[in-house]
């Protein structure tokens, strides 16, 4: 949306921005030659736009900021620009791969797959209203949502070949089988940090050397207090008032312009029987079924009634052979070629064949195609202009945004009482924002820290914030980060010592009862010597949950026992778990029910496809000649 707006940024506010640019450049000495890449890599020749990329990241961002209290650490933000691009390029990776294997997808396949969307239809049935309404509501042309479409599913054709051709042998499923249901018979013991708390010792002197090497640990955030202006076309859309000419004038244009939009294709209502044929039906047989089902329909017997009786089309058997309102090209040729070849409603055709078998078809209603009327999409049309002007209005304040607020760098009154904006303030903002504000937003935060709005309190240049929806901030008040004084924070600190050394303890006395378990020292002297809790007799599985989480770490981190047990720990929430395993029994697959086995096999083929995937994408990137500018997306 920002580069409709500057696109939009003509005429003497370009010429003047411009002039006080070059100023600026002269000034300061800019280097003309540097231009930031215009494309986050290219593979093979083929460019992958920055702009999706960007966009993609930003997403990435936002979500992996809220959990840090402040900026994300550069690494990861490395990190997660590698990755984002990395996903672009296996994307291109595959396109130019369905395309040298010429993958295709049909016409007909192609509008199979979007009658499948709900969001489409209307009662169930495909609706050819709905497709363009929500496809004009996205801002989508048919032309552009289907080429997406097209895509996407060659790109899935590949994906498929690749899935379907991977297989499990029954010596892999029984392995995968003794593995995950495996099980061990356990029995463990305790020990609880706590009551290690009150017998350590914490110093003042411990306390003062863990603050002073630690003291980046002890600092209050930077902080700022900030104001903005925030222009949303949610707001705008409902100050549009439109008339009944004004929506009468659009109607015209939009025919003018797109003779065909208007234009409602002939469609038939229609019901039909099937007699299916397949390898093992005789085809003659199926139509002589076929012409005797006719038969009994034109000596009068009900033609809902044979076919919940006869159809072999089991969804529409259950409607009396209902299908719905259909046209030209939502069915197979051969059946839409007979079903609008009759002209009369109540024929029942003859048998036609396709590839599903002979059907039996007849005509309910005929609507003849024609141009919608003004009345038939008004709404449609009042929902559209309307979404248009107030995306213009918008456009036309984002400008004027853009420019008082450059114009008077160092306040956003101007602005505010030029558009009618509410000057909107937040305290307190860190780095990284977090919570829900306007602040917690990337490219808020990118700019709220910059040079020039932090250091020289300017105003910040026009953010886009998401689609239909920009902002400009300024910082107000800086607040540094400042030393908290040691007495302020004793108290954290002495508590976090005092349970490290408590923790050690337990580690200390933990790895005592595991020695003496994997001694054979039974359970309960261990437990008794310890002053812990004990559990014996359990047998537990990888995926148990009847016990705590780190007895079934310990148990399955634990060796295999041979001649005798062994013993493992593992960390719980308040303390520590030691664990000896008697026992081990590898799963078997009789065990199993067949839907059980099924579902298993049917995970492992759906890992491998997806491993082998990875193995083909990687061994396409290897190939490919790319080069990637993660300077891109800085």
């Amino acid at each position: 949306m920002l580069q409709k707006i500057r696109e939009k940024i003509t005429g003497w506010v370009a010429g003047i921005i411009l002039a006080l640019l070059a100023v600026v450049f002269a000034v300061w000495g800019i280097d003309f030659s540097f231009t930031p890449p215009s494309v986050a890599a290219t593979v093979n020749g083929d460019e992958v736009p920055v702009e999706p990329v960007r966009r993609a990241y930003q997403d990435q961002l936002s979500r992996f900021q809220q959990s840090f209290a402040q900026d994300v650490p550069e690494e990861i933000q490395q990190e997660l620009r590698r990755g984002v691009i990395e996903q672009f390029v296996r994307r291109t990776l595959l396109e130019q791969r369905v395309d040298d294997a010429g993958y295709r997808i049909g016409d007909e396949a192609l509008a199979a797959h979007i009658r499948t969307v709900p969001a489409f239809q209307v009662g169930g049935q495909f609706n050819r209203d709905a497709y363009r309404a929500a496809l004009a509501g996205a801002g989508y042309s048919p032309t552009a949502f289907e080429e997406d479409q097209r895509r996407l599913l060659e790109i899935q054709q590949l994906q498929d070949g690749i899935a379907r051709s991977t297989f499990v042998t029954d010596a892999e499923l029984e392995r995968r089988v003794a593995l995950r249901e495996e099980e061990r018979d356990v029995e463990w013991l305790s020990l609880s940090t706590e009551r290690f708390l009150d017998q350590v010792e914490v110093t003042e002197d411990d306390i003062r050397a863990r603050y002073e090497s630690t003291r980046e640990q002890w600092m209050t955030p930077e902080k700022v207090d900030i104001a903005y202006l925030d222009l949303e076309l949610a707001d705008l859309a409902g100050d549009v008032q439109l008339s009944d000419e004004d929506i009468a004038a659009f109607y015209e244009a939009e025919k003018a312009r797109e003779p065909q939009r208007f234009s409602a294709p002939e469609r038939r209502k229609a019901s039909h029987i099937l007699v299916r044929v397949d390898e093992e039906t005789d085809e003659a047989a199926a139509r002589a079924r076929a012409e005797a089902l006719k038969a009994r329909i034109e000596g009068g017997e009900d033609f809902a009634a044979v076919a919940e009786e006869a159809s072999d089309d089991p969804g529409s058997a259950r409607q009396g052979g209902d299908l719905g309102w259909v046209e030209r090209g939502m069915m197979v040729p051969a059946f839409d070629e007979a079903l609008f070849a009759i002209r009369q409603t109540g024929t029942v055709s003859d048998p036609v064949r396709s590839e599903f078998g002979f059907h039996l078809i007849r005509v309910d209603e005929i609507e003849e195609g024609h141009t919608q009327t003004l009345d038939e999409v008004r709404d449609q049309l009042a929902q559209e202009l309307s979404r248009r002007r107030a995306e213009d209005r918008f456009f036309e304040m984002a400008e004027d945004l853009a420019r008082l607020t450059f114009e008077n760098p160092g306040t956003l009154d101007p602005a505010a009482e030029a558009l009618g904006l509410e000057i909107r303030t937040a305290d307190g903002v860190t780095r990284g924002g977090g919570g829900t504000s306007i602040a917690s937003q990337p490219r808020v935060q990118d700019a709220i820290w910059s040079e020039s709005v932090l250091e020289s309190r300017e105003n910040s240049e026009l953010i886009e914030v998401e689609d239909g929806r920009a902002v400009v901030v300024r910082v107000r008040e800086y607040y540094p980060a400042e030393q908290r004084p040691l007495e302020e924070v004793a108290d954290t600190i002495e508590s976090q010592l005092r349970r490290e050394k408590a923790l050690e303890a337990t580690r200390e006395q933990a790895a005592e009862a595991e020695s003496a378990l994997a001694a054979g020292t039974p359970l309960s002297e261990v437990a008794e010597g310890a002053g812990a809790d004990f559990v014996s007799g359990v047998s537990v599985k990888r995926d148990d949950d009847s016990v705590p989480p780190a007895v079934v770490r310990a148990a399955f981190q634990a060796a295999r026992p041979g001649d005798s047990p062994t013993a493992a720990t593992a960390d719980g929430a308040n303390g520590i778990f030691v664990v000896r395993v008697m026992a081990a029994r590898p799963g078997q697959i009789d065990a199993l029910s067949e839907t059980d086995r099924n579902q298993l096999r049917q995970e492992l083929i759906q890992a491998q496809a997806g491993e082998e995937l990875n193995a083909y994408l990687e061994h396409l990137r290897n190939q490919a000649d790319v080069s990637v500018f993660q300077q891109a997306l800085e």
